[in-house]
């Protein structure tokens, strides 16, 4: 028997060519996607730029307000103190020896400070003592006289007689001493002339030796 053999021979076919870019295009596509990731670069720079201003402008604020307030506090603490320091306003002045032979109306000059708050408010050369704010005063004096005497006091305030006192022993008997003593409330305003003096009884003489005194004090200011 015969038999023929067939030889099949597959012959591929051509594969289909893909194209290829050339070099621009190459160059091209490469500065395109470096553009783009630049751009964004910028983009994101610029957000946080942004971001970065608004902070500082919200810090500036907050800076600004801070400054304020300490401002505000500190003038706040300068009223207080200044508030503080006008209400301390006192004196205590006495008599160390006696005065012989005043005349009516003659300021009565209490020598021995005890207590001044300032040395602008009692002056021990004039008698007078000068109200640094104005306000309502406590205002107090003691006149003493020795035995057989009779003395006239009166407190002014810038020459106008606000209150009186009269000391009287003159029916007393030998070595009896007598006092007159006066307080008073009154609204002073800053700068008048408080003192003591003599009126227009009596016989001149005010005994010293720590008998005879002048003192006040602020109650409390006013505006």
């Amino acid at each position: 028997m015969n038999f023929g053999f067939c030889l099949l021979v597959l012959i591929p076919l051509n594969s289909a060519l893909v194209p290829v870019q050339n070099k621009e295009d190459v160059v091209i596509h490469f500065f395109e996607h470096e553009y783009e990731e630049l751009k964004a670069l910028v983009g994101d720079l610029e957000s946080k730029l942004e971001s970065t201003e608004g902070m500082n402008i919200e810090y500036a604020d907050r800076l600004t307000s801070a400054e304020k307030l300490i401002k505000e506090l500190s003038d706040s603490h300068d009223d207080h103190r200044r508030a503080f320091t006008d209400s301390q306003v006192a004196f205590y002045a006495k008599l160390s020896g006696s005065l012989h032979g005043l005349s009516a109306h003659q300021t009565i000059k209490f020598d021995e400070i005890v207590t001044n708050t300032s040395a602008s408010l009692y002056d021990t050369a004039t008698g007078i003592f000068t109200a640094p704010v104005s306000g309502m005063y406590v205002i107090s004096w003691t006149a003493n006289v020795n035995y057989k005497q009779a003395q006239a006091t009166e407190l002014t305030v810038n020459d106008v007689v606000k209150a009186s006192a009269y000391a009287d022993t003159a029916q007393g008997g030998d070595g009896d001493y007598g006092s007159a003593s006066q307080t008073v409330v009154l609204q002073v305003n800053k700068g008048e002339k408080v003192l003591v003096r003599t009126g227009t009884d009596g016989n001149g003489d005010v005994h010293g030796a720590d008998y005879s005194t002048f003192s006040a004090f602020l109650l409390f200011p006013h505006a």
